[in-house]
């Protein structure tokens, strides 16, 4: 996401020197982390539950306390508190590291002292077991944790992965044991969660939807708009957005390096900007600059911003280039960029966009279901894109229906606004669906025709691995010109 290779931070490599994927992993390590009043690398829950097998995540509590009531992170090795500096310093120095204890305090001593030892990319879990659970990100309990004592299992991910089939035995061995994953209340979804892409270019552990919170708001403002005959303007759409946000937190999207490399280049050409880019070159100051862009000049960003060519979210941007395939009115997607971003230029944290690096090599479509459903109580795996040494597309369908019905019924009572006067609940929440499905349909086939199809299966006695088929191609494709999300 830089024009210049001038890094200011030395833990962000240069253009090149690395794969874009690593370089972005690391971009967004430094952009996440917090640091205590005392200098202490920190890292939130929340992040840490995305980073999935991408970092080592170290318990340094006793056996009593890993092993008792709390649990411990579905995944993570214990490394008691007297062994984790000796232990840990023999990895190597750019190994992320997410240190584990009660509070923080204990894995906040060690994290210093491993920082002072020259490793880069280590931080103590902010809040510890105590704020992981929390947010209803769950543990387990399991005694054998124990038998692997100081055992550090970690595979770097495959950072350019080649473009390959995989085979249900690839999926298998993927999904691994359900104890290793990383699982999230579905209440806690509601409230305190996000819905990602199903883009197989996220390390991180996802619930995925096409688009992901962007992709279902859009689906229901849609059908809500077909349904009543009006027309949401920007202002309707703040309230909208701004009510959403009130009643389930977060509100993401995504987009990637090509993406952003393009919407760099148009601003860079843009000789109105020139002023207020002049000192914008490196990725971390390209962020704070899109963060809160100077008042003066936003309105030509979101020009630059608010167009295919510049999104990368491959279900959003197929959506701008085919309205009439996907069920939207033209211009409709652009606006909800234009509130987002507004609102998030005003100080709105919930808002959240997050860059995905290079090029598609997704080599199946993963659908991971619970046996018995969605409810309010279920836990949902994380699961990563990152698989077998390649990518994979992960939908999380019953999830996606569940929120999308609450969504829905939320949307009806904001019945102050005539666009959400459009019918009973059990009509517009079947058209949502029928659009939903039309949606997935399409963008998978434009974007993963012929790929396996797996339907992972999660219950009580463990997981399930079925093939499904294959991704028809589309008839016919859609053209999207922008980004590295086409096919």
């Amino acid at each position: 996401m830089t024009d210049a290779n001038r890094d200011r931070d030395p833990r962000i490599p240069e253009m090149g020197s690395v794969p874009t994927a690593l370089r972005m992993f690391r971009v967004n390590w430094v952009a996440a982390e917090l640091r205590s009043p005392s200098g202490v690398p920190l890292q939130a829950p929340d992040f840490v539950s995305r980073l999935g097998r991408a970092a080592v995540v170290v318990d340094v509590r006793t056996a009593e306390e890993i092993t008792g009531p709390s649990g411990y992170i579905p995944g993570s090795v214990w490394v008691p508190q007297h062994d984790a500096v000796s232990t840990l310093a023999r990895l190597d120095a750019d190994t992320p590291v997410v240190l584990v204890s009660r509070g923080g305090e204990r894995a906040s001593d060690i994290a210093r002292e491993l920082e002072a030892r020259g490793k880069r990319f280590v931080a103590a879990l902010m809040g510890g077991i105590v704020g992981w659970r929390q947010i209803g990100l769950s543990t387990v309990r399991d005694p054998a944790v124990l038998d692997r004592r100081g055992e550090i299992r970690w595979d770097e991910p495959v950072w350019v992965p080649p473009k390959k089939l995989l085979a249900r035995e690839d999926v298998v061995r993927h999904v691994g044991q359900p104890g290793e994953l990383q699982w999230i209340k579905l209440a806690s979804l509601l409230v305190a969660g996000r819905m990602s892409c199903v883009d197989g270019r996220d390390a991180a552990g996802v619930v995925g939807t096409p688009g992901g919170d962007a992709g279902e708001f859009i689906a229901c403002l849609a059908t809500l708009e077909r349904l009543t005959g009006r027309t949401l303007r920007d202002e309707d759409l703040r309230v909208l957005l701004l009510r959403r946000l009130d009643a389930f937190g977060h509100f993401s999207l995504h987009t990637d390096v090509h993406a952003s490399n393009a919407f760099i280049l148009s601003m860079r050409q843009d000789q109105r900007l020139d002023a207020a880019l002049s000192n914008v070159f490196e990725p971390l100051e390209w962020r704070r600059f899109l963060r809160s862009p100077p008042p003066d000049v936003r309105a030509l960003v979101l020009e630059h911003l608010v167009v295919p060519q510049h999104t990368g979210c491959g279900h959003l941007r197929l959506s701008m280039v085919d309205p009439d395939g996907y069920g939207v009115r033209a211009g409709l997607v652009q606006s909800l960029y234009r509130v987002f971003l507004g609102l998030r230029w005003e100080g709105l944290e919930e808002n959240e966009i997050t860059v995905l690096p290079g090029g598609h090599s997704e080599g199946a479509v993963l659908r991971v279901l619970l046996d018995g459903g969605a409810e309010t109580y279920s836990r949902i795996p994380l699961v990563s894109p990152m698989a077998a040494g390649s990518q994979v597309f992960v939908a999380h369908p019953q999830v996606s229906a569940f929120l999308r019905g609450q969504l829905v019924r939320f949307l009806l009572r904001q019945d102050d606004l005539d666009v959400c006067r459009a019918g009973s609940e059990a009509d517009v929440s079947r058209a949502v669906e029928d659009l939903a499905g039309r949606q997935l349909e399409r963008t998978l086939s434009n974007l993963a025709p012929g790929l396996p199809v797996f339907d992972v299966v999660f219950g009580s006695r463990g997981v399930e691995v079925r093939s499904a088929g294959a991704v028809p191609q589309a008839t016919p494709p859609v053209t999207a010109t922008a980004g590295g999300a086409s096919h």
